[in-house]
């Protein structure tokens, strides 16, 4: 009787460790994609405010979300100018619509060359649906969108020469 009763004892603390290891295991296969997934959705609400701040015309507030390097090639007042002028006079619109990809985690991404590539980054495509005089226009982008210090910050993807665009855009 006594064994039995250690016996039944023993497989009690058995199971109860076994319990506990399996819980520790899923808690740490779980908090990597907690983390992921919160800046998974920063990328994508900086890309969706970017693009809510181009359909109002407010170009200064869009620039405001570029990567440094974007701002270096785009001075404020010259990117203004040119947002405004092409989009809003030449293509004779007030606004378009935009459709939005789920960001993708991607790692050592070029998207300029001569420029060192970032550790992480999350793509984005966008599609802007225009309806201009010359009719409906669907301009296809790719952004990435990265962190500079605490901030994400937007760029545009500038492929190289001779580089294929990415398997996610469609070529016609």
């Amino acid at each position: 009787m006594l064994r039995r009763r250690n016996r039944n004892a023993l497989f009690k603390k058995i199971g109860f460790i076994a319990l506990v290891l399996l819980l520790l295991w899923l808690i740490g296969r779980t908090i990597p994609y907690l983390f992921r997934a919160d800046a998974q959705d920063d990328a994508a609400s900086v890309v969706e405010e970017f693009y809510k701040y181009e359909q109002a015309g407010d170009f200064g507030s869009s620039w405001e979300l570029f990567h440094p390097l974007m701002k270096e090639r785009f001075s404020k007042s010259a990117y203004l100018q040119s947002r405004a002028h092409i989009f809003m006079q030449h293509f004779g619109v007030e606004t378009f619509e935009f459709e939005m990809e789920k960001p993708e985690r991607e790692f050592d991404v070029t998207v300029m060359d001569g420029v060192k590539p970032f550790p992480e980054a999350y793509k984005v495509g966008i599609t802007m649906k225009y309806r201009s005089s010359f009719g409906q226009l669907d301009i296809v982008q790719t952004c990435y969108v990265v962190q500079d210090g605490q901030e994400w910050t937007l760029l545009w993807y500038y492929p190289g020469k001779g580089e294929e665009q990415h398997s996610s855009e469609s070529s016609e």
